[in-house]
């Protein structure tokens, strides 16, 4: 029987773990790599390549992730399927993964039983989201048509970010400094400011404020 090469990028020891030990059971399933850091994944995947990576949407801040390593990714190894298992899975952020991609998004409070059938749906060729994501995403890319305009429009104006600009606005909803996201993706703090205030009016936001009120919209809830 020819196996299916897997492997996994994740930073929390535990996580990584608790992958592993399942996706062994399959009697289909090789693990080729199993990784914490970036730099670790991309050396890996040149040495031992895999067909479908399982992928950590969100990383620790001196790490590469999110939309510029999926895009880094498909760049370095185009025949490996990228499956992004996140607690990160917003509809905002699962169309732009999809939209540089990512072959599939399952967030990581789904059962594991999904995870089985999502890594041979897209070892497949097919993308995988799951029924409640699916309807999701498309809520947030139809029309507006009802009392939730608003509330639509302003998603789509989200999505509509380029990858860096949400890249910024996702780090800055979690607390982080213009400084910190400057050193986290190695740009300018100058070049950081201006990203921000693009996104600022795409968002039809005037201050962090703003930002802050709208931030259940961005996220999808």
């Amino acid at each position: 029987m020819k196996r299916l090469q897997i492997a996994l990028l994740d930073d929390h020891a535990i996580v990584r773990h608790g992958l592993v030990n399942r996706l062994v059971q399959e009697p289909d399933f090789e693990v080729v790599g199993v990784y914490s850091r970036t730099r670790d994944l991309l050396a890996g995947l040149a040495k031992d390549p895999a067909q479908v990576l399982l992928l950590d949407y969100v990383l620790g801040p001196n790490e590469l992730d999110g939309v510029l390593l999926i895009r880094a990714l498909r760049v370095k190894f185009p025949q490996c399927r990228i499956l992004v298992f996140s607690t990160h899975h917003d509809a905002a952020t699962v169309i732009l993964a999809l939209r540089v991609g990512a072959r599939g998004f399952l967030g990581k409070g789904e059962d594991m039983t999904q995870l089985i059938d999502a890594v041979r749906l897209v070892a497949s060729g097919a993308v995988y989201l799951s029924p409640d994501m699916a309807y999701r995403v498309a809520e947030a890319t139809a029309s507006p048509c009802d009392g939730d305009a608003r509330s639509r429009e302003d998603a789509l104006r989200f999505v509509s970010l380029s990858a860096r600009e949400q890249e910024v606005i996702r780090c800055y909803l979690t607390g982080m400094t213009i400084t910190e996201i400057a050193e986290k993706f190695n740009r300018s703090i100058k070049t950081i400011s201006s990203q921000k205030a693009s996104a600022f009016r795409k968002l039809g936001v005037m201050s962090n404020n703003e930002l802050f009120k709208i931030k259940h919209i961005i996220e999808g809830v």
